[in-house]
């Protein structure tokens, strides 16, 4: 028994030992099986790592990431990249979603080392110092695809002289030092008209969107176009943005079974996705897709919105609040993972299920190619992945689209990470705020989770980034949801004008200036890691901009001229890219065209502003706000220049201010 111990830990202290299984991050413990010896992120990591004199490996991906999952099985759960690993690295797993603003931040490295963007897994090798010394996104072990392959790169870096690997490091962290240099240019006027001409170069006037591949939805970009034709009447941005959401709500990106958006496509035709389904993703697009549909009044926005709504609360929901993600793979009939399987069809196979139901020949033929369930496949071998390619609907589509659904249900749905994310929580909720105008249920249903979501991340005074299991949050909350907090917050006063959220709004947006504004600085976070914020989108929306846009609304409402400064001051910073690529930017755009066309705040009394839908005043950033007042003012920060009992004389002095 002793000679079975001592070998046991023998080969224990040979291929190391794994440091996630307790974890509450799915992502990490997807990972806790593996022969890789990995640390979670933090100060036991490091400490090893100067300890020892070894290189970091840091991988940091997400539990829904496609290609997370191919390289964790191509090289994580092999036993000869392990032993490199265990050997002469300190292994680090860090959960993007846990971590943004580490992610963030090596994603900017990765920037730097490569000339591009980079995305998941991202692969990052330090010094034992924290240097970077190099940087990759998804990684095959073996050379291919570009590719030295993971052995080759393992192999090379741990054997190179530490003064080598020191000079390389030194030379990454200057570049990243001259980033931090300001370089301030005035803003132009007409920032709107070179942001519009940048969106025409860059739109696909075929299938839409601003890409070819691949092509995500770019939700803010349809936002801001939107808001440039009621400031401008510009009828081509109103058409790139109608043009694109049309082609999405039709193509294969949208889930036209269930309802739902996809990441994003691999193709320029939106119709071969990466099959996760993000909260983010469809709470931007519902969002949009509502804006959209007050616009035009077009049906497909408004069934496309409220089929996503409904797809959202039926997987993710729980509790009243919402999951993070499902995953792309799923398991196959032969139990095996596959990407997309749940959500594709082999045509011979549906078509011998829907006769099984009585579906007359001629009615399969007719919607399964109104559905583009090709014979051939259009994804994957025989396969098909649902779009719609013909403009009259079939009879029996709602019949059809029944048993479709019912045929997917006899599948495993994918993986869903639990995770409850406060800032991806607002996004969704304050979709469905606005979504109301569409489905008055909406509304007590979104109010009721902003309520609960109150109750469990506000916690004596402070906000919390996430919890799973419905166990007490305990990491701080960042930037990203201070941000999208209180602009939930501010979407539930505007709507209900009940107070409280009023109140919370302003507490929240005076706190995010007091924990991430330091040294006229922004940082993502305030619990030591220092990551400057960036005006770059990412997944979604810029977290920065939006906290930008909140000061500015509380800096009107309140006549609170500090709170303007930091506003403008962090324009500043940013001026030199915003005002050459403003395009690049859309959230930073939308702030910008805040400050030069003006906020307008009504004040009025409560009866008097639930009388009036400031939708239907022809300028994109009017809000309200109760006061005692039995007329309608309109305010900007400096004055209020109308003041009326009428208030129809109040909106075409508001809608005078597009003539600038």
């Amino acid at each position: 028994m002793k000679v079975l111990i001592i070998f046991l830990l023998i080969i224990v202290s040979l291929i190391g030992q794994n440091h996630l299984a307790d974890q509450t991050s799915p992502y990490l413990l997807q990972h806790k099986d593996n022969p890789v010896s990995w640390y979670p992120w933090g100060k036991e990591a490091f400490k090893k790592a100067k300890k020892e004199n070894k290189l970091i490996f840091l991988s940091i991906g997400y539990s829904t990431c496609h290609w997370c999952h191919v390289m964790a099985k191509e090289s994580f759960e092999d036993q000869e990249i392990a032993d490199i690993l265990n050997k002469s690295y300190i292994s680090i797993k860090v959960d993007k979603e846990q971590y943004p603003h580490i992610d963030q931040y090596y994603q900017n490295i990765y920037r730097i080392l490569n000339g591009k963007g980079g995305g998941w897994p991202l692969t990052i090798i330090l010094t034992s110092s924290m240097k970077p010394i190099f940087a990759g996104t998804y990684i095959p072990k073996y050379q291919g695809y570009g590719s030295k392959g993971l052995l080759n790169i393992l192999n090379s870096l741990r054997y190179l002289p530490k003064n080598q690997l020191e000079k390389y490091s030194k030379a990454v962290i200057n570049i990243l030092n001259k980033q931090k240099i300001i370089q301030k240019v005035t803003i132009t006027k007409n920032i709107d008209k070179k942001a519009i001409d940048q969106f025409k170069k860059s739109f696909d006037s075929k299938n839409g969107g601003f890409s070819f591949r691949p092509k995500f939805p770019q939700a803010s970009s349809i936002d801001i176009l939107l808001d440039m034709y009621r400031l401008k009447d510009d009828k081509d941005s109103l058409n790139m943005a109608l043009y694109t959401l049309t082609s999405m709500a039709k193509s294969g990106i949208y889930d036209q079974i269930d309802g739902g958006f996809f990441r994003y496509c691999t193709d320029e035709k939106w119709q071969i996705p990466h099959f996760e389904k993000m909260l983010y993703t469809n709470a931007e697009l519902v969002d949009v897709y509502t804006k959209a549909y007050r616009l035009t009044h077009n049906k497909l926005f408004k069934t496309v919105a409220i089929q996503t709504i409904n797809n959202i609360d039926k997987r993710f929901q729980i509790d009243h609040l919402y999951k993070s993600a499902s995953n792309a793979d799923s398991l196959n009939f032969n139990k095996k993972e596959e990407e997309g399987f749940y959500f594709i069809y082999d045509y011979n196979t549906i078509v011998q299920y829907l006769q099984k139901h009585h579906i007359k020949n001629n009615i399969i033929k007719e919607n399964l190619a109104y559905l583009g369930i090709e014979k051939d496949g259009n994804i994957d071998g025989d396969f098909s992945n649902p779009h719609i390619t013909q403009t009259t609907k079939p009879k029996d589509l709602k019949i059809i689209k029944q048993l479709l659904k019912k045929y997917r249900d006899e599948k495993k749905y994918p993986f869903i990470d639990k995770k409850i994310n406060l800032a991806w929580n607002c996004l969704f909720i304050d979709a469905k705020l606005k979504a109301s105008i569409l489905d008055k249920t909406f509304l007590p249903q979104a109010l009721n989770s902003l309520d609960i979501l109150i109750d469990k991340f506000y916690i004596k005074n402070q906000l919390y980034h996430q919890t799973i299991d419905n166990l007490i949050p305990t990491q701080k909350g960042l930037l990203e949801d201070y941000s999208f907090f209180a602009n939930t917050l501010f979407s539930a006063y505007e709507i209900t004008l009940d107070k409280k959220y009023y109140h919370l709004f302003k507490t929240i947006v005076q706190e995010s200036i007091k924990l991430f504004y330091k040294n006229n600085k922004w940082q993502n976070s305030n619990d030591g890691f220092v990551s400057f914020a960036s005006i770059s989108h990412s997944a979604y929306k810029n977290p920065l901009a939006i906290n930008l846009i909140n000061i500015l609304k509380y800096s009107v409402i309140e006549a609170d001229f500090n709170s303007y400064n930091i506003v403008k001051g962090s324009i500043d910073q940013f001026s030199l890219k915003l005002n050459s690529y403003p395009s690049y930017y859309p959230s930073m755009l939308k702030l910008i065209l805040m400050d030069q066309y003006s906020i307008v705040v009504i004040k009025s009394n409560k009866q008097n502003l639930k009388n009036i839908d400031i939708n239907n005043i022809d300028f994109p950033f009017v809000y309200k706000k109760v006061t005692k007042d039995n007329d309608y003012l309109a305010c900007k920060l400096s004055s209020c220049f109308s003041y009326s009992k009428d208030f129809k004389k109040v909106k075409d002095d508001i809608e005078n201010l597009k003539k600038r």
